[in-house]
């Protein structure tokens, strides 16, 4: 497994190397690159990060904590909507300029990835 850069670099992987890439785009995706990597495209309108939380939520064994961290999760992220991702990205959005762009879904899939 090879990973070629845009400037033509080539990085070889080893089988233990798994990546993950979460693009805002696909518009500077080659034929070559859909036609070798799953490509899953999700819009954001339509699966935004509530579920991913929500799924970790409920992989937490008490039922007493599940109910703790949907309130903190309220509390602190806000609520999801298709027009409002939560007081926190809004905040993010307004005040940080980004080096790296993340998705919301990759913000929130780190942020669980801690606990």
């Amino acid at each position: 497994q090879i990973l070629t850069l845009a400037n033509g670099d080539r990085i070889p992987m080893t089988d233990n190397v798994k990546m993950m890439f979460e693009v805002e785009t696909l518009v500077n995706a080659s034929p070559a690159t859909v036609s070798r990597a799953g490509i899953i495209y999700v819009s954001d309108t339509d699966l935004d990060w509530s579920p991913v939380i929500e799924a970790w939520v409920r992989r937490r064994p008490c039922t007493e904590r599940q109910t703790i961290l949907r309130d903190l999760i309220t509390k602190w992220l806000g609520k999801s909507t298709p027009t409002d991702p939560g007081h926190c990205f809004d905040f993010l959005n307004r005040n940080t300029n980004e080096v790296m762009k993340e998705g919301r879904v990759g913000r929130i899939t780190s942020l669980t990835q801690l606990f």
